[in-house]
């Protein structure tokens, strides 16, 4: 099977994102420019390739402009990632783009340079600690999850057209969710990509074509897309 996902950079957190597509048993190809980084991630027991990732013709060369899909920039250095996304986007205008940031100011760069979504840990480890304090029992899942080796997955739920959420607000999905699941935020796609944190206080009102993302066990994803399906609003928990 020819690969679906490209993965730029063996550090750390590029090894755990290709961990999750060999669980998840998704063909990707695993690259990076330091040998060392390569030998490391080869050692841990992936298959990562060294490449120049300048080189338009490498990236070609890994599927980049034919059969891969996405793309998940992880490099260690925002200007890597910021030149990655350039010349990525350059041979594939519909390539699906996911890069890493570590500076703030390197988001809207990121963006520019062609990004579809921008990650930024810190805003994550935010939203996180805020989810400890409000909902302790989901991070409890969330870490047993996690480093149990369980089911643990991210989803991007997108509302249809004959949801009940069409004109509701995020504090009252929030009421009759019983999903053990974490509501990392929403994307308004009238008003970009970007993902609106639900922990920055914006009671945002939801409509039809908004995407949820949420995080958790496959099952309660199920059940969450499935209220979110609904025809009818269920009654408050």
């Amino acid at each position: 099977m020819k690969p679906r996902f490209a993965v730029f950079g063996c550090n750390p957190l590029a090894i755990e994102v290709a961990w999750r597509l060999s669980l998840a048993k998704t063909p990707f190809v695993m690259v990076d420019s330091d040998a060392a980084l390569v030998e490391a991630a080869n050692k841990e027991g992936l298959v990562a390739e060294l490449i120049d990732y300048t080189d338009d013709e490498a990236l070609r060369s890994v599927g980049i402009g034919s059969h891969i899909e996405g793309m998940f920039g992880l490099f260690t250095e925002d200007s890597e990632n910021v030149f990655l996304a350039i010349s990525a986007r350059a041979l594939d205008p519909y390539l699906r783009i996911v890069a890493v940031c570590l500076a703030p100011e390197a988001a809207p760069k990121l963006l520019a340079a062609g990004a579809d979504k921008v990650v930024d840990p810190y805003e994550i480890s935010g939203a996180r600690v805020h989810e400890l304090i409000e909902r302790p029992e989901v991070v409890e899942l969330l870490e047993q999850t996690v480093f149990g080796q369980q089911d643990l997955n991210a989803a991007e739920i997108t509302i249809p057209h004959h949801s009940w959420l069409h004109g509701v607000h995020l504090s009252a999905l929030r009421k009759v969710m019983t999903q053990n699941l974490i509501l990392l935020g929403v994307v308004d796609l009238e008003r970009g990509k970007a993902l609106i944190l639900s922990t920055r206080g914006i009671d945002h009102k939801l409509d039809y074509d908004d995407v949820l993302v949420v995080i958790g066990a496959q099952s309660e994803i199920d059940a969450f897309r499935a209220l979110i399906e609904r025809t009818s609003p269920p009654a408050n928990k």
